[in-house]
């Protein structure tokens, strides 16, 4: 492989460090590099065999997003993530293609994996909810991919959901009845909601994975391919996984500093949690437990 990589660099590569967990289904070959001169770099590439995920699946129906055309329009997203006065975003330096796979050469950012989102202070959870407000911030009335012209007004966006949850079930849990029932009582009750107020810049499968931190501050948002206009909800109903009751108290905090939380999170709870978990945002989870989760966030 460092032959290959090499091929992006003008001065001889020095090491090469493979980066993140290995598991099976990740979308991207993501390495280090370190040249002679000391200067260090992030390569990105997608797998070239991978299979179809829950996740990958659902978001090419709701959003639009396919995970190659993410990642070869990845300077794009990050150009329009940086611009948000939230998070810092790597600049991709160059991109490359080479024997049909596409190689994003990026800055490295300094800091290290934020590893879980538990056991920090105060201080650390309102400056995430800062910055988590700032990015949803960018407020449309249409949903869909930063990079594509094409997008969807969000009176669409309860029926696109019914229509996905049926094919999502049938395709990843046709075998678990449980799944069948309760997608069911979700299609019904997506007729009866409002649409969206708004949509913003959400993360959708939010994950500590996801960021970079320095003096025990949130500084900064490096997997960024997956990002879409959508409802704010939804990573509220992803981080209400990842937080203690104390911890959201205080990223709302942090949050509402800026801007309110969305109006209609009780409202939309269940039926985006059901959606979440189809998704496998956060792994498998039995279905109880995660729609019984207690619920932290809470509009005003």
């Amino acid at each position: 492989m460092k032959k290959t990589l090499q091929a992006l660099f003008d001065q001889p590569i020095a090491s090469v460090k493979t980066l993140g967990e290995q598991y099976d289904g990740r979308a991207n070959d993501v390495w280090l590099i370190s040249l002679q001169d000391k200067t260090e770099y992030v390569v990105k590439s997608p797998k070239m065999t991978k299979a179809e995920s829950e996740f990958v699946y659902g978001i090419n129906m709701i959003y639009g997003v396919n995970a190659d055309m993410g990642q070869e329009h990845l300077d794009q997203i990050n150009e329009k993530l940086a611009h948000t006065n939230s998070f810092h975003i790597p600049e991709v330096v160059r991109k490359v293609k080479m024997a049909g796979r596409h190689y994003d050469v990026m800055e490295k950012v300094e800091g290290t994996p934020l590893t879980s989102f538990k056991g920090r202070s105060s201080d650390f959870y309102m400056d995430y909810g800062r910055k988590l407000a700032h990015l949803h911030s960018h407020r449309t009335h249409s949903f869909g991919t930063i990079y594509g012209a094409e997008k969807r007004h969000l009176s669409e966006f309860h029926a696109l959901l019914k229509r996905a949850v049926p094919k999502l079930i049938s395709r990843y849990y046709a075998d678990q009845p449980e799944f069948q029932c309760y997608g069911e009582m979700v299609q019904q009750k997506l007729d009866h909601l409002s649409p969206p107020d708004s949509a913003s810049l959400i993360l959708i499968d939010l994950d500590p994975s996801q960021y970079i931190e320095k003096y025990d501050q949130v500084t900064s948002l490096v997997d960024t391919e997956y990002v879409v206009f959508g409802p704010a909800a939804f990573d509220f109903i992803a981080l209400e996984y990842l937080l203690t009751k104390e911890a959201a108290h205080d990223v709302q905090l942090g949050y509402e500093e800026i801007c309110p939380l969305p109006r209609q999170l009780y409202e939309v709870r269940e039926c985006y949690r059901f959606v979440s978990l189809l998704l496998d945002i956060h792994g498998s989870w039995d279905i109880q437990k995660w729609m019984n989760h207690p619920s932290f966030f809470h509009s005003k």
